[in-house]
């Protein structure tokens, strides 16, 4: 896995996310978006596709369902593994992500050694499957 989207509006988590992928693998590369709409927008025109989506719910313009919905509709795109990092803890939220086609369920840590840890844990699956993984 060489490339990777964060797809947050908040640009310390952002920040925060970059630090620690670059502390995992320094040759990856991490590009960022503040929403689904930018990202779709983005990708739909991208001659190099990242090789894992990780979306954020609670954004504006278009939220993580949204974009869940917007992007398997993409032909290009649909194939992309697209996991869910997030501050949400509900169940229902990882009921729907899941049914939306999400492969993963990460609520994001406080801890930075813990972010770097279950980023490590979730860039060592192979998601060329169809399972769902649930992040703990």
């Amino acid at each position: 896995m060489k490339k990777i989207l964060l797809i947050d509006d908040d640009e310390d988590d952002q920040l925060l996310f970059k630090v620690a992928i670059k502390s995992i693998d320094p040759t990856m590369i991490c590009d960022t978006s503040t929403n689904g709409k930018i990202a779709l927008d983005k990708l739909k025109v991208s001659t190099v596709l990242p090789d894992l989506i990780f979306l954020d719910l609670n954004m504006p313009i278009m939220n993580g369902f949204d974009f869940l919905v917007h992007i398997k509709k993409e032909d290009q795109l649909c194939r992309i593994p697209i996991g869910i990092l997030t501050t949400s803890k509900n169940l229902l939220d990882q009921e729907r992500t899941k049914e939306y086609g999400a492969k993963f369920f990460l609520t994001k840590p406080s801890d930075f050694q813990i972010l770097c840890g279950k980023l490590r844990e979730i860039l060592s699956i192979d998601f060329s499957n169809d399972n769902y993984f649930s992040i703990k």
